[in-house]
């Protein structure tokens, strides 16, 4: 009877199909001014050279669902060493003095919040705010433009660069109509102000851009940014507004998207306020750009077609599939008239009744006879296992992530090449530059019917963007929860239900292998290097819950030695706050800080939970932990508290939640959106006062006071 029921599973496969993946003017674009880099085409990338080529290109490639059923893009950026130490550029600031956490030295990373030896600037309810770090008091507030949003800043000598997007109206026309049709679109903004009289800062420039604000770096005096833009029809080609409008080049690679969006990257000289070049790239659902000092890396993952009931478009794909996999593997007359009717030349349609027919009267044939059953059950066994092989390949192939090098001197872009890797970036820190080879760590997740398959790779390519060295199927059955490459090594933590914290070498570009394996409980969300041999890991610990499985408890820090790269230790560990307590470092590098073995946690601690009557109240302690870090560990100086709480809410955010923290010599500065509180940090965190920032009354349920703030003294 299982035999019987097997052969009707495999049947209805074969009948039904398994569904996995499934107006302009001939005006030339015009590259503007200034000129762009030269561009040194290679046979993966392709210029278009008028409005209608890209019309058609667009018109014949895209998707049927209209572009209000499309996702948003994401892109993340990456960077490379974190709290620079900078030096006292002017008089009577700090000698030294914190900066923003970044992977990079030397390739800035915008944030909303920056600082020099003496100011603090911060981007709060529309503003921009000036703090005089010695005095303790805002010395001037800056209305922005209105409905700003997403907004960072860099800080260039006195100079202030903001970067963000808003929503502005526009107006298009239909082909030969003569009525404009009114659109909203994303504008990303970039304002620059010279704030050499910091009471007074004053917008000398604006620069506009069509599509959203994702992200930048800074290098020098050189912003590179990037605005992301749906490919919508009809053709709008992306545009930058400067002193004149700029039609920038497009170029686009013959990927087969599923989806297009265009990637408009623009370089601007700070210090001469004027751009510099400017290119867009017609790419995938993008989701992750890194920089390092000479390259700009875009990447994305394939978005496979899948089609679910009248979506469907068409059946392409099962059609492939049971032709070039089930009919090979058919015995006996069945093949034959299978293949007969394949041959002849009648509609999809009309083929595929036909073989339904032959397919209905061999099931009914085959029910009731036994011994038919037995002889054709390795048939269908080797047909189901086949199919399985080949619906893992394509999806294997259709979730590959593809990155695009461009290459920067100075502001000018030129495009170098693409590569493909198997799997998916889990986020910034999954790609690194190192002596002229990208290394990339991924995580393969395939759903199948035949289960799922989970597993992680390790790739360097070389400067030519070719695969050259590879490890593969690290930790079956588990993902990527953090990375970090360091020199030659990468340190990697995977995640089930313990913490592998894997130490990978890397300093045979084409043999990578693991040295070393240790597996303790929880994981780490972020990994930041300490000294020469050490490692600092920010994540979660785990325990076991009453029904066996595991569950995640408050934040944990560790302090890896990885001295002997075969075998790495967990010197020490701290834990803060019962299930619940988050950081913002789990989301953010730029949240933690380490300056001069001061290191700065900032929490959403929940202290209780009480049973209370629809559910459960919570405790909440917002604050920052500090502490003095040594080869032997934590050494806990105190904690700064913002607020302490009630709500009957499960979140860990309040307008009170530490969310950046900055040292200016002895002096700690912790920053959430209500006040920056100042401690002593050579006089056991003695409060140095405290800034009240300007905000909203508006209310926000999610995050509301549910409660009267218990009463705790802040550290001293």
């Amino acid at each position: 009877m299982n035999k019987v029921l097997s052969l009707y599973i495999v049947g209805l496969l074969l009948f039904g199909g398994i569904v996995l993946l499934a107006g302009c003017s001939e005006t030339p674009i015009n590259t503007g001014d200034p000129t762009p880099g030269k561009i040194e085409l290679s046979g993966d990338v392709i210029k278009f050279n008028s409005t209608a080529e890209l019309d058609s290109f667009l018109k014949d490639r895209q998707s049927y669902y209209p572009s209000a059923y499309r996702g948003g893009v994401m892109m993340d950026a990456i960077v490379k060493t974190s709290g620079a130490v900078a030096e006292s550029s002017s008089g009577g600031g700090a000698n030294d003095y914190s900066q923003t956490n970044v992977q990079i030295e030397g390739v800035d990373e915008a944030d909303f919040v920056k600082n020099d030896d003496k100011y603090i600037y911060i981007l709060n309810n529309n503003k921009l705010i000036i703090i005089d770090s010695e005095d303790k008091r805002i010395i001037s507030e800056t209305e922005l433009p209105e409905n700003l949003y997403s907004a960072n800043l860099y800080v260039y000598n006195d100079k202030i660069v903001i970067l963000g997007e808003s929503n502005e109206e526009s107006i298009y026309f239909m082909k030969y109509d003569i009525m404009p049709q009114k659109y909203y679109e994303s504008i990303t903004k970039v304002l620059i102000y010279d704030a050499s009289n910091k009471e007074n800062p004053v917008l000398n420039k604006e620069f506009k851009a069509t599509g959203s604000y994702f992200q930048s770096r800074m290098i020098g005096d050189m912003v590179y940014l990037v605005a992301v833009k749906y490919a919508d029809y009809p053709v709008r080609p992306p545009m930058i507004y400067a002193d004149k409008m700029i039609s920038p080049a497009i170029y686009y690679f013959d990927n087969g998207e599923e989806q297009y969006n265009y990637n408009t990257i623009v370089s601007i000289n700070v210090d001469k306020e004027q751009i510099v070049d400017s290119q867009v790239y017609l790419l995938g659902y993008s989701n992750t750009l890194m920089m390092s000092e000479n390259n700009i890396y875009i990447a994305y993952q394939k978005q496979p077609y899948r089609c679910w009931g009248w979506y469907c478009r068409d059946d392409t794909y099962d059609k492939k599939r049971f032709t070039e996999v089930v009919v090979p593997l058919l015995e006996g007359t069945l093949k034959t008239d299978i293949e007969n009717i394949l041959r002849q030349r009648i509609s999809d349609d009309e083929q595929w009744s036909r073989i339904s027919d032959k397919l209905t009267e061999f099931f009914k044939e085959m029910k009731d006879n036994e011994d038919m059953q037995n002889q054709y059950q390795d048939m269908f066994d080797n047909i189901q296992a086949a199919l399985n092989d080949y619906d893992a390949r394509q999806l294997l192939e259709n979730s590959k992530t593809i990155i695009h090098k461009i290459a920067v001197d100075n502001g000018v872009l030129n495009y170098v090449a693409k590569g493909e890797v198997d799997g998916r970036l889990l986020n910034q820190f999954s790609l690194d530059e190192y002596n002229d080879y990208l290394r990339v760590a991924t995580t393969v997740d395939l759903w199948m019917n035949s289960g799922r398959k989970t597993y992680n790779n390790v790739y360097v390519l070389d400067k030519n963007m070719d695969t050259v060295g590879s490890l593969e199927n690290v930790a079956t059955n588990e993902t990527i929860y953090s990375t970090r490459f360091m020199g030659d090594k990468l340190y990697m933590v995977t995640f089930k239900q313990i913490d592998p914290f894997f130490v990978i070498d890397l300093s045979n570009p084409k043999a990578p292998e693991v040295l070393g394996e240790l597996k303790i409980p929880g994981y780490s969300r972020y990994l930041h290097p300490f000294k020469n041999n050490f490692i600092i890991g920010v994540g979660k610990n785990t325990g076991e819950n009453q029904w066996g499985g595991t569950s995640i408890q408050g934040v944990k820090i560790s302090l890896f030695d990885v001295s002997d790269f075969n075998k790495p230790k967990e010197v020490d560990t701290f834990d803060i706050g019962m299930e619940g307590t988050d950081t913002p470092i789990m989301y953010e590098h730029k949240a933690f800080l380490l300056f001069n073995d001061i290191m700065v946690i900032p929490v959403s601690e929940i202290t209780s939970r009480n049973t209370g009557r629809y559910g459960y109240d919570y405790s909440y302690w917002d604050g920052a932990y500090v502490f003095n870090v040594t080869e032997d560990g934590f050494d806990l100086i105190g904690k700064v508290k913002h607020d302490s709480r009630s709500s009957s809410y499960y979140n860990w955010y309040d307008r009170a939640s530490v969310t950046r923290s900055i040292i200016m010599d002895n002096e700690l500065f912790t920053i959430s959106n209500k006040f920056i509180k100042v401690n002593d940090l050579e006089n056991s965190l003695k409060s140095l006062g405290s800034i009240e920032l300007p905000g909203d009354n508006i209310y926000y349920p999610m995050y509301a006071n549910r409660g009267v703030a218990v009463s705790e003294p802040m550290v001293k």
